[in-house]
């Protein structure tokens, strides 16, 4: 018998899962759920109801909680997925093959691990016969004889403990951060029109255009080709829709100092905008510079350099629904839509008093910065999976990685 490195041996799949199938009696007044999956490992999805008339005469079969499911059609795309409690009483088609475990040798929750891991995809691949795309179908012999590495059971079932103790600290992750974004969403709402005051601040508003608060400008030069891995620093308007948010710290992108002097310079506390976009609606993307040194930007950014505002207020405010509606119905183009220096001069903002633009600017700031720190330990938790898995699924590993909202064992 073939050995892994690990000593662990090569067992086909057609000997440890076999395939599971209940077929449906389809009654034509009777109102039936299928299932799909999506590709890359992004799991199940629930269709639409419908009647078994609809169905028709197409082959269906009851899901069954537990079990190893493709989509055979895109399997070579890793559409593989465990079926779970919430999809008992649903149908799949026979397009959707269910394995559970024949002899308790190897468990299906272990095997659609390996299938999310590089070298599961390459199985599948292989699998998978044919030219592109839909040409490319999981084939059941094929699949069968796929030879696959096989711990003991133990080992599995820790293996498969850690990797779902991880997924739970990063779907916790993603719904604390999903909670933050609504929230600094309303909170900003709120600042922003004024329907809510922070204490100590009663000043009334007042309605000023942007040109009567700053000065105007546009950048020039810095192409794409003129980006290089160090030099000078600079900003082109499409980042300012792909990699900036509301505030601009650390700039990602370097010239060399003849190609800086073509472009025009910006100092902290200049407002960017985008003056191109390929659409209406985001045409204006703002972000205030706050760098410590001179950058510079490049063509088709428009540069606001207020004198009586705070930059990173007003790009709050532009990222408004009033401004956002103001420049969507301001800009002109089609396939490449524009706006121009003179759009955003006239554009009206009401504005509180200096000292409460600071403070605002800084609560919401706060929050961003606390959403900001949480999507790095969110990445941080991908990575940690990411390297699990590939140690994990690949041999014995001691692991005693400490995981937030739960400990990683040592299953070795």
């Amino acid at each position: 018998m073939a050995q892994t490195r690990n000593n662990w041996p090569m067992r086909p799949i057609g000997e440890l899962l076999k395939q599971v199938r209940r077929p449906v009696a389809v009654e034509p007044d009777t109102v039936y759920r299928e299932i799909g999956i999506r590709s890359h490992c992004k799991g199940i999805f629930h269709k639409p109801e419908v009647t078994g008339k609809q169905i028709g005469n197409k082959r269906v079969f009851w899901v069954e909680p537990g079990c190893l499911m493709f989509n055979i059609i895109f399997a070579w795309e890793q559409a593989v997925a465990m079926t779970s409690d919430a999809e008992a009483g649903m149908i799949a088609s026979h397009r959707f093959p269910m394995y559970c475990s024949r002899n308790g040798k190897l468990l299906p929750e272990y095997v659609w691990r390996y299938f999310s891991t590089p070298r599961g995809k390459y199985d599948l691949n292989i699998a998978s016969p044919g030219g592109a795309g839909r040409n490319k179908t999981l084939g059941q012999e094929e699949f069968k004889r796929l030879k696959i590495p096989v711990p003991p059971i133990e080992y599995q079932n820790k293996a498969v403990d850690v990797l779902a103790t991880t997924d739970r600290a990063i779907a916790t992750m993603e719904k604390l951060i999903a909670a933050k974004r609504t929230l600094k969403k309303g909170l900003a709402q709120q600042l922003l029109t004024g329907q809510r005051r922070l204490p100590g601040f009663n000043k009334p508003w007042r309605t000023r255009r942007i040109d009567t608060i700053s000065r105007i400008s546009k950048g020039a030069g810095v192409t794409k080709e003129d980006i290089q891995p160090q030099g000078l620093p600079a900003v082109r308007y499409g980042e300012l829709y792909t990699t900036y948010d509301v505030q601009i710290t650390e700039v990602r992108s370097f010239v060399s100092s003849e190609a800086a002097q073509a472009a025009k310079p910006i100092r902290r506390g200049d407002l960017l905008l985008a003056g191109s976009g390929e659409d209406r609606i985001e045409i204006g993307k703002a972000a205030a510079y706050m760098g410590d040194g001179i950058a510079y930007a490049g063509g088709d950014v428009i540069i606001v350099s207020p004198t009586d505002a705070n930059s990173v207020f007003l790009a709050y405010l532009l990222d408004g629904d009033h401004a956002r509606r103001e420049f969507y119905r301001r800009a002109q183009g089609e396939s490449i839509v524009h706006i121009y220096m003179r759009d955003v001069g006239c554009l009206e903002l009401r504005l509180p008093p200096r000292e409460e633009q600071d403070r605002i600017a800084a609560v919401l700031g706060a929050a961003d910065r606390e959403i900001v720190l949480l999507e790095k330990k969110l990445a941080a938790l991908r990575e940690l999976k990411k390297g699990l898995m590939q140690k994990l699924l690949s041999g014995p590993v001691k692991v005693g990685t400490k995981v937030p909202y739960g400990q990683v064992a040592d299953i070795r």
